[in-house]
């Protein structure tokens, strides 16, 4: 049987290796083929065998119909940088490449379905605020419209359930998308995209609970700034002023000054975290912002903590491929698509594909 060889746009060829996050010389070693070989389909887009080009659409996780297009479709808007990173460290990975590229698509398939009037009726609270300068107050009005008091959060059983909780009032009452991706942790702890509707957060999911809670206000405080952004929360300097801010309104916001209670006994403090469901560095630096704390005293404790951590190995257990989808992508997202699916305003192959499942496995859910 002949090899079937096809032309495409060079030019798709190119966008999608480097929306992908490979080098030349890397992809052509996958695709066993030389490195000049492969720079002449990207030159010329001429003589390419099918079956690499399956191949391709594999390693860049693009559908395949992606490279025939004719026009080079829009790159992905990256939102501002505000980790505290070198120039050299600052590149991201494929998977966190893959990450921003999912959110975006997923975040466009929202807009498609819904529309713009929708998502911008469901952010008319932020307009409202603007025309706050309190941050107690802006704090306050949040607070009212989650409907969560500090009773509710002070009540829940674990930070998994705080998480849920949290994640679930953005999007019902805040009208934002959140969702989960698994992010190398040295790059990425969180980013939010709001160059587009509807406004999104992303948490990572190796995170811990209570890390995701805080990027969950973290992301929230750039939303207010009018910002997309991506951060590193756990890595904040006291030079870097954004981000500062933003990890400054996350710790108010989750540990009111009526909370606090004054100690300098880290097991204290440890039980005082879980209650609010914050971390211990959290409770730390909201006794400093209040007084409670001296300078010197604060970084003692926080090295004394920081001393007694352990390296937690994450273990991977099995998840049926729907329970995976609903967790990375939020109920609100996943409403959307099944409510789409029952309008008819969404075929099975893309709300398929919108969800991350095979379409016999979204037929299941139905």
């Amino acid at each position: 049987m002949a090899r079937v060889s096809v032309n495409i746009n060079p030019d798709v060829l190119l966008w999608a290796r480097q929306e992908a996050g490979y080098e030349i010389d890397e992809v052509a070693e996958k695709l066993s083929v030389h490195a000049d070989r492969y720079k002449d389909w990207e030159n010329a887009g001429k003589g390419i065998p099918y079956g690499k080009l399956q191949n391709l659409a594999r390693y860049y996780k693009r559908q395949l119909a992606v490279f025939f297009l004719p026009e080079v479709p829009s790159k992905i808007k990256k939102p501002k940088d505000f980790r505290n990173l070198s120039p050299v460290d600052r590149f991201l990975s494929k998977e966190a490449l893959l990450t921003l590229r999912r959110s975006a698509y997923l975040q466009k398939t929202a807009n498609v379905i819904e529309g713009e009037k929708y998502w911008s009726k469901k952010l008319v609270w932020i307009e409202n605020l603007d025309l706050l300068s309190d941050e107690a107050e802006i704090i306050a009005q949040i607070r009212a419209l989650t409907g969560i008091d500090i009773d509710h959060q002070l009540n829940w059983k674990s930070e998994s359930e705080a998480y849920k909780h949290w994640r679930s009032a953005i999007e019902e009452k805040l009208g934002i998308l959140v969702f989960q991706f698994s992010m190398p942790m040295n790059e990425l702890q969180g980013f939010c995209m709001i160059d587009t509707l509807p406004y999104i957060i992303v948490t990572n999911s190796n995170h811990s609970y209570t890390g995701r809670i805080f990027t969950l206000f973290h992301e929230l405080a750039h939303i207010l700034r009018h910002q997309s952004g991506m951060c590193l929360v756990d890595k904040v300097e006291i030079s870097q002023k954004e981000e500062w801010a933003c990890n400054s309104f996350a710790a108010k916001f989750l540990a009111p000054s009526h909370t606090i209670i004054p100690s300098e006994n880290l097991n204290e403090i440890a039980g005082f975290a879980r209650k609010l469901k914050i971390s211990r560095e959290v409770y730390l630096r909201r006794l400093k912002e209040d007084g409670f704390l001296p300078d010197i005293k604060f970084y003692t404790l926080l090295e004394e903590l920081k001393a007694g951590y352990k390296k937690i190995k994450k273990t991977k257990g099995f998840a049926l491929p729907e329970v995976k989808s609903r967790a990375s992508r939020g109920e609100a997202f996943y409403n959307i698509i099944f409510e789409a699916i029952g309008a008819n305003r969404i075929n099975y192959s893309d709300a398929a594909h919108a969800l991350g499942l095979r379409v016999n496995r979204l037929m299941n859910e139905i």
